[in-house]
């Protein structure tokens, strides 16, 4: 056969392009978290070695007299903290879990490369010198850390790096615990608060398996709980296990307002960080003394738990120390997370409770290590109100062991629903809550918040000199819609804020005051004001509590330089503006179909539109197509409205409007 074949080439589309570069960056935030995990591990043992062990054979402390020496060396612990606190003041100390899923649920989600470090070796001294933390919490925010800076990187969007963040915690957390399905739901539950979209669910996916397969591959097939074989003696059982529920329900409800009550406490001491610090953990070794068991995350202790190996009161003094050292700790300072604890404090629990049973009704009560697993999952699922990730830890733990779902269900459920009833927030959420914050927040309220005010400013409003006098004021306020009036002082700065109904309610009350009153004697002297950098979920929140439709805008504070006002229809411009982009970028199909014979299509550029701008194509005359919104060549941060006088690039897309006809003219003829 003669002639020359020619080949055609095949292009993906540029949402799908983008879609698998996704899931190998989420592959390669796997690989990274597992080995950020294991070099935490092994700063946690280095540390440990050199001040549990040396320092601590040096006074003696793991024997006889020479446990009273255990508070020395955690308040050397402490001292190397404030050290490294000296140098990086505000990050390293304390319970940061918390401000890290506001970072990522009400933020921007851009975490600190250094956190990468920073929190590994703050995390580590407080583990190496027996403060009673968590490992979790720590581990969780490196592997975000590095996902966040792989994706500031790669300049994507808040959203995608949101995702991405937390696939790098739930990445870090499976390699901890060999539970790649439980680190999933972590990410999934706790760090996005139960956001659903199957391509969330995918990243993640992709982010945990690759991590526990690259730590797997290092250093095998290890666990950090090696629980005995779950037993179930007798299925009339599941009315203890139910009763265990409600006791871990309780329990946990009582912790989380034990730890913040003890927070509330140590915070109102007269006294400096540093001191609060040095005392706090001079306290939890004091607790050592007798109970060496409760230093650091105590997993050795866990673990001859889960093996039945305690003894009755023993696990009920380790459950009422750790309550203790563990808000203790985190409170006066000491870097942490407060999973460990939670373990700690569960499976103690529900060894306890099974001694209590098996003297009652030794019929319906099987092995202590049964009733010591499902009271570490028990009490985790219902202190952070994330059931699902506690019962697939559980089951990953036994290795796939499916004897320990039916009552890891009956207690976790219903510890959480007794938790519930009491406390309606969680142990991360609780401070937040306080502050005002939620982190259970709907989608509109989402994207309000990924909007900066300088997105819905009005730079061009009716504004009054502050000497303005009232008769020139109501002349003012008589030919604009504004329901506020910003005054201005002589170097352009913000003096106060005219409120149109308080003015009439002046004017009701007062004489002749038109040659004498003015501007500034009418306004509120310390208005509410905004920042261009604030987010619109801010100003929303602002603009309900103060009862007003219109906001100033100023550089800094409340008296800087003023920039222009806010209004709320502004805001539900801006929000509709954002929505139909998300609603485009979330879409598989280039086209979303709109009315009767009508579409919204996500394009790129034409080539005979390079070079012009929408002024020059005058697109709604010669098509009837409007644009609605472009994403420049190259770049990962979303659509945006696009100017008139902007040209256009080579690789540009557009999102536009009109009829099915009209879109294909546009593309046709200017195709060349």
């Amino acid at each position: 056969m003669g002639g020359s074949s020619a080949t055609r080439r095949v292009s993906l589309p540029p949402e799908q392009v983008e879609y698998v570069q996704l899931i190998l960056l989420a592959a390669v935030i796997g690989v990274m978290a597992a080995l950020g995990h294991l070099f935490f591990r092994w700063l946690i043992e280095a540390l440990s070695g050199l001040m549990l062990g040396r320092e601590g054979n040096l006074f003696g402390i793991h024997h006889g007299f020479g446990r009273v020496f255990t508070p020395i060396i955690l308040v050397t612990g402490g001292g190397l903290l404030l050290l490294l606190n000296r140098f990086f003041p505000g990050e390293v100390l304390g319970y940061g879990f918390p401000s890290f899923l506001e970072t990522v649920n009400l933020g921007k989600g851009q975490l600190r490369p250094r956190w990468i470090v920073l929190k590994a070796l703050g995390a580590a001294l407080s583990l190496g010198c027996g403060a009673s933390v968590g490992r979790e919490g720590p581990i969780a925010q490196i592997g975000g850390a590095i996902a966040s800076t792989l994706t500031q990187l790669r300049k994507l969007s808040p959203e995608r790096a949101k995702v991405l963040i937390a696939a790098g915690a739930g990445a870090a957390i499976a390699t901890t615990f060999n539970a790649p399905m439980g680190g999933m739901m972590f990410a999934q539950e706790i760090v996005l608060q139960g956001e659903n979209e199957l391509g969330s669910l995918t990243l993640i996916l992709v982010a945990t398996f690759g991590a526990v397969v690259t730590s797997r591959g290092i250093i095998g097939d290890a666990a950090a709980f090696t629980p005995a074989h779950f037993v179930i003696d007798n299925y009339w059982e599941m009315i203890t296990y139910g009763a265990l529920g409600l006791i871990l329900g309780a329990l946990a409800a009582g912790y989380i307002r034990f730890f913040y009550a003890t927070n509330g406490f140590i915070r109102g001491l007269k006294i400096k960080q540093s001191t609060r610090l040095l005392i706090g953990l001079a306290l939890v070794g004091v607790i050592a003394v007798p109970l060496p068991q409760n230093l650091a995350d105590g997993y050795p202790a866990i673990n001859a738990a889960l093996r039945g190996n305690l003894p009755f009161r023993l696990t009920l003094c380790l459950m009422g120390a750790k309550i203790v050292s563990s808000a203790t700790s985190l409170n006066a300072g000491a870097p942490g997370g407060v999973f460990g604890p939670l373990f700690f404090i569960g499976a103690m629990t529900g060894a306890t409770f099974r001694g209590i049973a098996h003297s009652i009704a030794p019929g319906l009560t099987g092995p202590a290590g049964s009733y010591a697993l499902v009271g570490l999952g028990g009490f985790l699922g219902a202190a952070t109100h994330a059931p699902l990730t506690a019962l697939l830890l559980l089951f990953e733990m036994t290795r796939g062991d499916w004897t320990v779902v039916l009552p890891a269900m009956i207690t976790t459920l219903t510890a959480l629903v007794v938790t519930r009833l009491i406390e309606r927030e969680s142990i991360d959420s609780y401070s937040l809550a306080q502050e005002g914050k939620t982190l259970a927040i709907g989608h509109d309220r989402l994207i309000l918040t990924q909007l900066s005010v300088a997105a819905a400013v009005d730079r061009n409003p009716r504004t009054v000199a502050s000497e303005t006098v009232l008769r020139e004021v109501m002349r003012v306020a008589g030919e604009t819609a504004q329901t506020t009036l910003p005054v201005i002082g002589k170097d352009g700065e913000l003096a106060g804020l005219i409120v149109t109904h308080e003015l009439l309610a002046f004017l009701g009350e007062s004489m002749e005051l038109g040659s004498v009153v003015n501007a500034w004697d009418l306004s509120r002297h310390l208005p509410p004001s905004l920042k261009p950098d604030d987010n619109l979920d801010e100003a929303v929140q602002m603009m309900e509590h103060e009862a007003l439709d219109e906001l100033p805008v100023t550089d800094h504070g409340p008296h800087g330089k003023f920039i222009g006002i806010v209004t709320r229809s502004n805001i539900a411009r801006a929000f509709n503006r954002a929505s139909l982009s998300t609603a485009a970028l979330s879409t598989p199909d280039n086209s979303i179909f709109w009315a009767s014979g009508y579409r919204v299509s996500r394009l790129r550029v034409p080539n005979g539109a390079i070079g012009k701008s929408l002024r020059e194509l005058d697109l709604r005359t010669r098509f009837e197509v409007t644009v609605l919104a472009f994403q420049p060549a190259g770049a990962n941060g979303g659509f945006a409205p696009l100017g008139p006088d902007r040209p256009f690039q080579p690789g540009d897309l557009i999102i536009a409007a009109g009829s099915s006809p009209a879109l294909r003219r546009f593309e046709r003829e200017l195709a060349e």
